[in-house]
């Protein structure tokens, strides 16, 4: 395969938003939705979701101001980097990379059972259905970024559409007994809203990796756009939808899989049930599609500055890291099966949930800092009440993740926090053991290829 030398720019505005709202709108986010409902029922269960997108409305002033630094596939890795010790920042860098890894992971497992389910077929085929949407992705994504951006563009709107228009259904029937049944054993408190506004700032999780494919967007300015509109439409769509929940689902509809299709049914009876199920399985296209979009630039532009093995450098004819996509594809396949074995699904919500509310008080920390250490940088894209807003953000976010960290399905449970500290603690031991020994080689090999006396071509006889 021939390595082009760079990215090719072809990201438009619909494929930037439609990417970073569908790296958010996983089917785990139907999950997360009826999880936030055991915390606050009724309307706070919509209004916990606003007060989540206020605060991914924070978030995205960081990402749009950083970006706007380093508009590189390698933006996390560089602001990090400036802002604090390089191997931490490289530690957190891999941390959140893992992140990733754990949605598709947990998506796939989601999807797959949920299509078994509603096909009467037994468990062990939910790892054929995987495999199959998973190399569905990678295939596309393999193609090129114009086939697998019509591919998201295509499923994200599909099911964003959709789920609004089932749970604008669902808010107009009226609500059922179960329903109300379900309501009456739930216990409310303030430190309940705070869990929920934790799972709402989930929903959103995600909406910045689309930060990633910066080198393929037409223009820098695209991605703070994109990623506006993307919280737009993710806070309409979840709002809607988790309203629809709380007036038709019982608590053991809820409490499943997969309460999207049981949303579905309570709505549209039969036809419902069968058009949530095509959803879901969108939902595993969509996910896995822009995972790999993005995921495979990171580690591609982590790869080329000697981080990672040169491998994940290499581009594809057509301008694709298709080593890091293979990797990424099989990866999540066996850690899919794992959460399929354990049934560890609901852990693995709250594990994305915590990391993703320490990731954005990282980001506040490097708004901070640079704006102390390169006060003078052009920056396209300015937060306003940069500094205030900065502290103020990582506060929250560092209480969220907190309280996300050591919850599960609205009881304590450690086991989250236990898999983040065990994350990082590999995340650690390759920076500090293994990139010294990665970079000491690359450099060997350098020099070799400088000092080797050049052949020189036959005389002609």
């Amino acid at each position: 395969m021939t390595e082009p030398a760079a990215l090719r720019r072809g990201m438009g505005l619909r494929t930037t938003v439609s990417t970073s709202t569908g790296l958010a709108f996983a089917a785990l986010e139907y999950l997360a939705m009826a999880g936030l409902i055991s915390y606050a029922a009724g309307n706070l269960a919509w209004i916990s979701i606003a007060v989540a997108g206020v605060l991914a409305l924070i978030a995205w002033g960081f990402y749009g101001e950083l970006n706007g630094l380093f508009p590189t596939a390698a933006a996390i890795r560089l602001y990090m980097s400036k802002s604090m010790d390089d191997r931490i920042a490289l530690t957190v860098t891999f941390s959140y990379m893992s992140t990733i890894i754990l949605v598709l992971a947990a998506d796939a497992f989601i999807v797959g059972s949920a299509i078994a389910h509603v096909l009467g077929e037994p468990s062990w085929l939910v790892a054929v259905y995987i495999a199959l949407l998973l190399g569905v992705a990678t295939f596309a994504n393999l193609r090129g970024l114009v086939v697998a951006g019509a591919v998201q563009d295509v499923a994200t709107y599909a099911i964003v559409a959709t789920t609004a228009v089932v749970g604008v259904i669902a808010v107009l029937h009226h609500p059922s007994a179960a329903a109300h049944l379900a309501a009456l054993h739930r216990h409310h408190g303030a430190a309940a809203f705070v869990q929920a506004v934790a799972l709402g700032v989930f929903l959103y999780s995600g909406f910045e990796w689309v930060t990633a494919s910066a080198e393929e967007a037409r223009s820098a300015s695209l991605i703070p756009k994109g990623m506006l509109i993307a919280l737009g439409l993710l806070c309409l769509s979840c709002g809607l939808a988790t309203e629809g929940m709380v007036h038709l689902l019982s608590h053991s509809e809820l409490a499943s899989a997969y309460p999207q299709l049981y949303l579905g049914q309570r709505a549209m009876g039969s036809f419902g049930y069968g058009l949530m199920c095509g959803i879901t399985a969108l939902t595993g296209l969509n996910t896995f599609n822009a995972g790999f979009i993005t995921a495979s630039r990171f580690i591609y532009a982590t790869a080329r500055e000697g981080s990672l093995p040169p491998r994940f450098a290499h581009l594809n004819d057509n301008f694709v890291p298709w080593f890091a996509v293979i990797v990424l594809a099989l990866t999540s396949m066996v850690v899919a099966v794992l959460v399929a074995v354990t049934s560890s699904w609901q852990v693995l919500v709250a594990v994305g949930a915590a990391l993703e509310g320490m990731i954005y008080v990282v980001a506040g920390f490097c708004v901070i800092r640079l704006r102390d250490r390169q006060p003078t940088a052009e920056r396209p894209f300015r937060l306003w009440a940069g500094k205030p807003l900065a502290w103020a953000g990582m506060v929250i976010f560092f209480v969220l993740a907190a309280s996300a960290s050591v919850s599960v399905n609205n009881h304590f449970n450690p086991a989250p926090l236990i898999i983040i500290a065990v994350m990082v603690g590999l995340a650690g031991w390759y920076v500090v053991a293994y990139i010294p020994r990665l970079r000491a080689a690359a450099a060997a090999a350098a020099a070799a290829a400088t000092a080797a006396p050049r052949r020189r071509p036959p005389r002609p006889s």
